[in-house]
C-alpha cells in the first residue's frame, strides 16, 4: 500500500480534522493554517501566511493574552468568544526543544459537546448553523480599515465612551446601530461589565416603565441592572412623555427617583440611545422633550446608509457566508454577477437588507432558475438612486427619465446576464424590446 510523505500525511490532518490548527515557525511567524481556524477567526484563508501571530489584529477579548503566552514561550489554554459568538478553547504548545516551533489549536467547544453527546446516544439534532441561529458579530476593526467614514464615527464614540459622555447614534433602519453601541462598550467594559439592551419600540409604555425604573426598592431597574456597566436604549424616540419627564430626573443626578433608607441609590451606568428618526423635528412638534435630547444628545454619532460606503459590501457578504459555510459540506460561493449587481445596489434596508440578500443567496446559487429570480428581483426593485431626486422647480420631462431609467435597468441586465437575450427573459419582456430600447447603440 503506498505511503504518503509525512507532509502530505500532516496536511490530511489538518485539512480534515474538525479543529483549527495554526502553526509557527521560530520567529513566530503563521507558517500554516487549515480552514477551520480561517473560519473560526473569520478571516480568509491563507491571508494570514508569513505574518507574525503578533500583528495580526483580532479584535477579541482574550487574543492579547495568547499574544502574550507566545511572547513569553508558554505554553496556555484559554477560553474565546470568536466573532461568530461562539466559545473556543484556544491551546498554545510548544516543540520541546529550542526551536520554539509553536503549535495553537483551536476547538469548537459547542462542536466538541455535540460529538460527545453523539457518542453518548444523544441524538438530538445539532442547532442549525445558518446565520438566524448563529449571529457574526461584525469586524469593526476591519471595516474602519476599509472605509474612513465609518472609521471617523468609531472614532469618536471610543473617545466619547473613554470620557463617560453619552452617545446618541443616529441612522436609518439596518445600518447597525445597536452592533455599534455593543461595539463602544467592549472597548471599555472590564469582563464583567454589563451590556443592557432595551428597544423602546418593542414594549408598551406601562412594560418598559417597569423595565426602566423597575419597582419600589429599583433592585430589578434597568439602570439598576447596568450599574458599572452600560445602558442602551434603541429606538429612544418612542419613549412616552412620562417615561421622558423621569428619565429628564434620573440624568439630571445621575440618581433614580427611588430611595432606600436615608437617600437616593446612586448608580451610573454609562448611556448610549439609538434613533432612526430626527428627534430636533420631534422636538419642534412636541413629541420629545428638548431639556431630555440635549441630555442624551452629548456626543451625536450619524451612522451612513450602506450605500454611502460601498467599500464594505464585499466585505460584509464575505463575512455572512463564512458564517453560512461554516455548517455546510460544500461552500457557498456567489457567481461574479451577483457580487456586480451587489456593488451597485443602494440597499434601501441597508446592511439587514444585504444579510437576507446573502440569506437567501446561499440557497439559491444551488439552482440556476432562482438565481435568475434573485439577480431579477434586484434589478427591478433597486430604487431610483438617491442623486436623482425630482426637482422641484424648472422643468422635468417625465418621459425622457422614464426612457432613461428602463435603459440603466436594461444596460444592467445585459452587464448581468451576458446577452440581450438573456437580459430579456430576466426582465419579463421579448428580445424586441430590448433591441428597440437599445437601438441607439453604437456598432462594435
Amino acid at each position: 500500500m503506498a505511503q504518503l510523505p509525512d507532509i502530505d500525511r500532516l496536511d490530511t490532518v489538518l485539512r480534515l480534522s474538525d479543529d483549527g490548527y495554526i502553526m509557527l515557525d521560530a520567529q513566530s511567524r503563521i507558517a500554516d493554517m487549515n480552514d477551520e481556524a480561517a473560519r473560526m477567526l473569520a478571516v480568509q484563508p491563507g491571508a494570514l501566511i508569513g505574518q507574525t501571530i503578533s500583528s495580526v489584529n483580532i479584535a477579541l477579548g482574550s487574543w492579547r493574552t495568547l499574544l502574550e503566552a507566545v511572547q513569553k514561550g508558554v505554553r496556555t489554554d484559554i477560553n474565546l468568544v470568536v466573532a461568530s459568538g461562539r466559545r473556543v478553547l484556544v491551546s498554545l504548545r510548544r516543540r520541546p526543544h529550542t526551536d520554539h516551533i509553536a503549535l495553537i489549536k483551536l476547538c469548537d467547544l459547542e462542536n466538541f459537546d455535540y460529538r460527545r453527546q453523539m457518542s453518548e446516544g444523544d441524538t438530538t439534532p445539532r442547532p442549525s448553523g445558518f446565520l438566524a441561529g448563529n449571529k457574526t458579530r461584525p469586524d469593526f476593526e476591519a471595516q474602519r480599515r476599509l472605509c474612513s467614514t465609518l472609521h471617523k464615527v468609531l472614532s469618536r464614540g471610543e473617545r466619547a465612551m473613554q470620557r463617560g459622555a453619552r452617545v446618541l447614534i443616529t441612522g436609518e433602519s439596518g445600518v447597525g446601530k445597536s452592533e455599534i453601541a455593543r461595539f463602544l462598550h467592549g472597548g471599555v467594559a472590564r469582563g464583567s461589565d454589563a451590556f443592557i439592551s432595551i428597544n423602546c419600540a418593542m414594549i408598551s409604555p406601562h412594560e418598559l416603565d417597569r423595565m426602566l425604573f423597575g419597582s419600589n426598592d429599583g433592585e430589578d431597574s434597568a439602570f439598576f441592572r447596568a450599574a458599572g456597566g452600560t445602558l442602551f436604549l434603541d429606538e429612544v424616540a418612542e419613549l412616552s412623555l412620562s417615561a421622558q419627564a423621569r428619565l429628564v430626573g434620573h440624568l439630571e443626578d445621575n440618581t433614580l427617583d427611588f430611595h432606600r433608607g436615608a437617600g437616593a441609590v446612586q448608580i451610573g451606568p454609562r448611556l448610549i440611545t439609538a434613533t432612526n428618526r430626527d428627534l430636533q423635528e420631534l422636538v419642534q412638534a412636541g413629541k420629545f422633550r428638548a431639556d431630555l435630547y440635549y441630555r442624551l444628545a452629548v456626543i451625536r454619532l450619524a451612522v451612513p446608509p450602506l450605500r454611502d460606503m460601498p467599500e464594505l459590501i464585499e466585505h460584509l457578504i464575505q463575512r455572512f457566508l463564512l458564517t453560512i459555510n461554516r455548517r455546510r459540506k460544500e461552500p457557498v460561493a456567489f457567481p461574479d454577477r451577483l457580487l456586480r449587481i451587489l456593488e451597485d445596489y443602494s440597499f434601501p434596508g441597508n446592511i439587514r437588507e444585504l444579510l437576507n440578500i446573502v440569506q437567501r443567496g446561499a440557497i439559491f446559487t444551488e439552482d440556476a432558475d432562482d438565481m435568475a429570480e434573485l439577480t431579477t428581483e434586484l434589478l427591478t426593485l433597486d430604487p431610483v438612486p438617491p442623486d436623482r431626486d425630482v426637482p422641484n422647480t424648472g422643468t422635468f420631462d417625465l418621459k425622457t427619465e422614464v426612457r432613461r431609467f428602463e435603459r440603466a435597468l436594461i444596460d444592467r441586465a445585459i452587464q448581468a446576464h451576458g446577452s440581450k437575450r438573456k437580459a430579456a427573459k430576466a426582465l419579463g419582456v421579448d428580445i424586441g424590446t430590448i433591441s428597440r430600447k437599445t437601438a441607439d447603440d453604437t456598432p462594435a
